[in-house]
């Protein structure tokens, strides 16, 4: 060979061997930006964050010499994850579209389904919740028809929790249990644990605590292990709540105090700590330390208003009310309970309207308080003959003897009847005063020949039809007391017009529980005769009612005139109808019942709990 053959062959190879170092990746690089990956994936499921964006500092230097396909996009979806936990959620959305962009220029099928994933968390965390649901059932259905199997179960857990945020509980249930199964077939420690995570809420919302407590306690070595604070701190939160549930409230302190020290590594976490504190006040009021409580309240009340949705921020204003209230601050709570009723819907008109269509037009005058009467005078009558009887006592020692037999057997007959009668004509006062104020309404409304006159006349049969014929019985359903109670709010709202605000919360529908009837039509009388018809304008009335464990709570508030301005009604304040009650309850209730009236100013509260069995 010669010397410029030699020379032509070397140049060609040189060339050769350049050009395949410029088209090949540089496998060292390659390895390098592995590396540093993998450990900003670590860092970022433990929370150090810093530590994330100095892992992928470093991986940005090498990335442009590996093989680009592959980790370009690992390096892009990780950085926008760090930005999705710093809150820079539009900046992380555009990472979101560039990923997209990429899986469709390589058709990446795995690439596009985690595409579709990172588009869905990006909308869920600025609350487009209907295209993040979009998003990421496209993502399921890639991954299902090309069995990535581990990725699915993941948009399963994922797909979940938006129907926890969207509060269907059957549809979290349904996705929940899918990527349970699919995490034991793949025998995913981790994957089984977020499983079991959602449903163990579940779980809770159908008051299976046991099972959502046996549940909690198997994942939370798992993620403890695992160093995902996030769930384990969302681990701690739910076994705070089942504790709680259980009223082993020590317990809850302990789990809930674990998540503090979380606060920093979790994403989310002013949520995660708004949510743990005010679990904190819950149960510190609770165990009766109500400073505490205070605090947390305080702490987070504007947070939480800015933050939480509709139905928690309630439940928050309810608590500040009973916070302040055990406190003595009856100003704060009245103020508190304000605002929790400002958030209630009003009486449900539709449900009152339904009601009252359903029953017949009939109109009945009462006959039982003339036979109520003819009872009481012969009770009367048959003291007035012992009284004579034991005149004779000094006859003989044994018409002593008999006549003391005879007194004694007597009066154990009639100790349970006068009772029952003076029951009866306790009951028998509310019928005349209740028609007496209804008929004065309806007559004023026909006089001005009033559109309204037949609703009353269609409420007053109504109610009238529920207290002759339903209330002759020990018990009535307490879902039908709270139904009469709408009524006479609708007939009194039709008389008073604009003039007055009535909010009525009723947490649940009572099934099957009884009580005593006609103990709560009272109160509610009360506080309009006593309340709403002294005042002229912006009158207000706020009832509440529920159960609370084998406890009846009713609850009723109203403004009236300042003491200083009605100095001689205030004397008389209630002096008819809330006596009635207390020796109805006396009666009815002995040792089981707590009969409250709390008069402070210009508000009137009165405040009933019963013992009612199950």
């Amino acid at each position: 060979m010669g010397v410029r053959t030699f020379l032509v062959f070397f140049l060609v190879f040189s060339i050769n061997t350049v050009w395949a170092t410029v088209q090949k990746p540089n496998l060292l690089d390659t390895a390098i930006v592995s590396g540093y990956l993998k450990l900003a994936k670590e860092k970022l499921k433990n929370g150090d964050l810093n530590e994330v964006a100095i892992s992928l500092k470093k991986a940005s230097v090498f990335k442009d010499t590996s093989s680009i396909q592959q980790y370009n996009f690992n390096y892009l979806n990780l950085y926008r994850k760090l930005l999705n936990r710093r809150g820079s959620h539009q900046e992380a959305f555009q990472l979101a579209k560039r990923l997209m962009a990429i899986s469709i220029q390589t058709k990446n099928k795995f690439q596009s389904a985690e595409a579709y994933q990172a588009m869905a968390e990006q909308q869920r965390a600025v609350g487009k919740l209907q295209l993040a649901t979009e998003n990421i059932i496209k993502a399921i259905t890639i991954a299902e028809k090309y069995g990535f199997k581990r990725s699915q179960a993941e948009y399963y857990y994922f797909l979940a929790n938006i129907f926890f945020e969207l509060r269907e509980p059957k549809k979290l249930l349904f996705y929940s249990n899918k990527g349970y199964q699919l995490a034991l077939q793949l025998k995913d420690s981790t994957l089984i644990a977020r499983s079991l995570l959602n449903i163990s809420i579940d779980e809770m919302l159908n008051d299976q605590t046991d099972l959502a407590l046996r549940h909690l306690r198997e994942i939370e070595p798992i993620f403890s292990r695992n160093k995902e604070m996030n769930f384990l701190a969302t681990t701690y939160l739910f076994l705070g709540h089942v504790y709680y549930r259980q009223k082993k409230y020590e317990l809850a302190l302990v789990n809930l105090n674990k998540i503090e020290p979380l606060y920093a590594k979790v994403q989310n976490g002013k949520s995660i700590q708004l949510h743990t504190e005010g679990a904190l006040m819950e149960t510190y009021l609770k165990l009766g330390e109500y400073d505490k409580a205070k605090f947390y309240f305080d702490k987070n009340l504007q947070q939480a208003v800015k933050e939480m949705d509709a139905e928690d921020v309630r439940e928050f204003y309810l608590l500040g009310s009973e916070i302040y209230e055990h406190k003595g601050e009856y100003r704060k709570s009245l103020s508190l309970l304000k605002q929790h009723k400002l958030m209630t819907d009003s009486v449900n008109n539709l449900v009152m309207k339904k009601a009252i269509h359903e029953t017949e037009i009939k109109y009945q005058t009462t006959i039982k308080e003339k036979a109520l009467s003819d009872q009481k005078l012969q009770l009367i009558h048959k003291d007035f003959e012992l009284q004579k009887k034991n005149k004779y006592i000094l006859y003989g020692i044994a018409a002593i003897v008999l006549l003391l037999l005879g007194s004694v057997i007597i009066y154990l007959i009639y100790r349970n009847k006068n009772q029952a009668i003076e029951l009866s004509l306790l009951k028998a006062q509310i019928h005349p005063h209740f028609l007496f104020n209804t008929l004065n309404n309806l007559y004023a409304l026909t006089i001005t020949k009033a559109d309204e006159a037949p609703d009353v006349v269609l409420g007053l049969s109504s109610i009238l039809r529920y207290i002759l014929y339903e209330c002759n019985t020990l018990n009535v359903d307490l879902k039908k007391e709270m139904h009469i109670i709408s009524a006479y709010i609708s007939l009194e709202k039709i008389r008073y017009t604009q003039n007055l605000e009535v909010n009525m919360d009723v947490k649940q529908d009572f099934g099957d529980i009884q009580i005593a009837p006609l103990l709560i039509l009272p109160l509610v009388e009360n506080a309009f005769k006593h309340g709403v018809e002294k005042l002229i304008n912006e009158a207000w009335i706020n009832m509440e009612a529920y159960i609370k464990g084998n406890t009846f709570v009713f609850k009723i508030s109203n403004n009236k005139p300042l003491e200083m301005e009605n100095e001689k009604s205030t004397a008389k304040y209630g002096n008819i109808g809330l006596p009635n009650i207390k020796k109805r309850l006396n009666i009815l209730y002995p040792k089981r019942h707590k009969f409250k009236i709390t008069n402070i100013e210009d508000v009137f509260i009165v405040t009933m709990e019963l013992t009612i069995s199950n």
